[in-house]
């Protein structure tokens, strides 16, 4: 019986023992687990901090790395970045696989595996210091800032923020009013960075001089005393077509673009640094792949320009289409709001529509060729979508209430003659201005062609389909030459109110033409001063936002890096254990 007891209190005490060393074991395993689970999660912002920031890595981005440690001891993390490229318009999206473990006698203990995916956002694909419109033919990929108010008739895959007010139609994401600052600042680089000598860690480094207008043609790489591939520009330069650079491509000036270029970033250099207006003229077709920052104005023209940016656009000033001066003077419009072109519903060939709100096609450089005329002539075709209403066609200044400038409207209730739907024209010259009304009931919703002639000490005369209309209102003659003319409207009037219809065919000629050479329009006659033919399909904009090659670096003399990236946060989208 003594025997059995001790037998019996012996297994019951073994029984604790064991179930105490199974708590004991399960305690640490669960520490273990958690201290692993730490680990692996501190791994992620790891990798989510570093591919915010540009890196001076050999790769495109950084790839991640094994045994890393947060500190000390015996815990480390591996991790793998793969960019998801899946959607070629989408560069913000990246995989992570990270591992945390213990090393025990060589072996990893602990094993805690998890899959992320990381969206780079806000990331900012257009950034613009100025109120801005943005035509319909521009895709972007990305999101959106501007300092002012934007309106948008584009197709915008992302978020838009704004200093001001945000309108417009196509913003797939969100539209953001008011904000106090820009998610992403401005690059902190200048034309200036890169005029003689330029910096990279210790080393000094000179830029390629390009010493004539014309960049020449071929294709052009880094060397080892220019690796950042700059080539520099003191003044306008063009690129003429049939040019592929790998660098970055400098601008104290303006830079035309014509036929068919290639500018592909160095690695944590930008793309294209321009100080003036980048121009892409007709035809002008410009690939850039990293960052392009423009000191004024993006013109793009609507004869077919092309502009593809995978990196990113920054612009001073604005970002405009630009409408063909086929006189061979170079006396561009400039279009702004979202005007749509009509490449076969013209009069003559194509034509612009003007939706009557904020629409216009401008000149801000008319004043240079047309004030000190002693004669002209301004012919064109409109087709309004509306009768009996005040609607502007073409003026020459910002609007005053006033017709005692160079302008041609329609009026719905004429003030002289009790006339109704009535055009009207008027002139302003040295010795005062004049203005004329047509007869009543002119106004009409089918293509018409008019035209405004006059001559020093003669009448202002206004024409419609070729027949000189019987005036109801004359205020009489004046002589001397064209005067107060500050810019050339199209779309807009004296009184502020916008064409709602279509415009075909702008002739401006320096002379008086003759009734038999007014209508119909001829090409050839001399005098002619600017010829917007109007018959465009518009230009194509692509903008994508890759953080990959719009990133940079700035070196300083002491060898200082500044790290600039069009990356504003990031989240997760997912975070998945294995």
């Amino acid at each position: 019986m003594v025997l059995f007891v001790v037998m019996v209190i012996t297994i019951t005490s073994l029984a604790f023992l064991s179930e105490s060393n199974v708590e004991l074991a399960c305690g640490q395993n669960m520490k273990l687990r958690t201290e692993m689970d730490y680990t692996v999660e501190s791994g992620l912002e790891h990798a989510r901090g570093l591919l915010m920031s540009p890196q001076d890595v050999a790769s495109e981005y950084w790839t991640g790395d094994v045994a890393q440690q947060i500190g000390g001891g015996d815990d480390y993390y591996d991790l793998a970045i793969v960019r998801d490229d899946s959607d070629p318009t989408d560069r913000c999206n990246y995989i992570i696989d990270c591992n945390s473990y213990r090393l025990r006698g060589g072996q990893k203990i602990g094993r805690s595996d998890i899959r992320a995916e990381l969206r780079l956002d806000p990331c900012i694909a257009f950034w613009v210091w100025s109120s801005t419109k943005v035509s319909r033919r521009v895709t972007i990929d990305g999101d959106v800032y501007s300092a002012g108010y934007l309106a948008s008739a584009a197709t915008i895959h992302g978020d838009v923020f704004a200093g001001r007010t945000v309108s417009g139609t196509g913003i797939e994401g969100r539209s953001n009013q008011w904000v106090a600052e820009a998610p992403v600042g401005w690059p902190g680089i200048e034309v200036g960075d890169y005029s003689s000598t330029y910096y990279i860690g210790g080393g000094t480094y000179t830029p390629e001089i390009v010493g004539t207008y014309s960049h020449p043609v071929g294709a052009f790489n880094p060397s080892p005393g220019n690796p950042g591939g700059i080539r520099y520009r003191n003044g306008d330069m063009s690129l003429p077509g049939d040019i592929s650079i790998n660098g970055c491509v400098v601008v104290n000036g303006n830079l035309r673009i014509n036929g068919s270029n290639t500018i592909t970033a160095v690695k944590n250099f930008p793309a294209l640094l321009v100080n003036g207006d980048l121009i892409i003229a007709p035809g002008g077709v410009l690939n850039v792949g990293g960052l392009a920052d423009v000191g004024d104005d993006v013109l793009i023209s609507s004869g077919a320009g092309v502009l593809d940016v995978t990196g990113g656009l920054f612009v001073r000033d604005g970002f405009f289409e630009t409408v063909v001066d086929s006189s061979g003077n170079g006396h561009d419009g400039t279009m702004c709001g979202d005007l749509a072109w009509q490449p076969s519903a013209g009069r003559t060939g194509g034509a612009i529509e003007f939706d009557g709100s904020h629409d216009t096609v401008e000149d801000s450089a008319a004043g240079g060729y047309l004030n000190g005329l002693s004669a002209i002539t301004v012919s064109l075709w409109v087709k309004s979508d509306v009768t009996y209403q005040d609607r502007g066609i073409m003026f020459s200044r910002n609007p005053t209430d006033d017709d005692s400038d160079l302008g041609i409207r329609y009026d719905k209730a004429g003030a002289y003659g009790g006339g109704v739907r009535v055009i009207k024209a008027s002139i302003r010259a040295t010795s005062g201005y004049t203005q004329i009304e047509s007869t009543s009931n002119v106004q009409t919703t089918s293509w018409q062609h008019l035209a405004l002639v006059w001559k020093s000490g003669t009448s202002l005369k206004l024409y419609i389909n070729g027949v000189q209309n019987p005036l109801t209102y004359n205020s009489g003659i004046v002589s001397g030459t064209v005067s107060g003319v500050s810019k050339l409207m199209l779309g807009l009037d004296t009184k502020g109110t916008y064409w709602d219809g279509k415009i075909d065919d702008l002739r401006i000629y320096n002379r008086a033409l003759d009734p038999n050479q007014i209508y119909p329009p001829v090409d050839g006659l001399s005098g002619l001063l600017t010829h917007w033919r109007l018959d465009e399909g518009g230009c194509d904009v692509d903008i994508t936002a890759e953080p990959c090659k719009a990133a940079i670096m700035t070196w300083s003399s002491e060898g200082v890096a500044d790290k600039w990236e069009q990356v504003g946060g990031a989240f997760f989208r997912s975070i998945r254990r294995q």
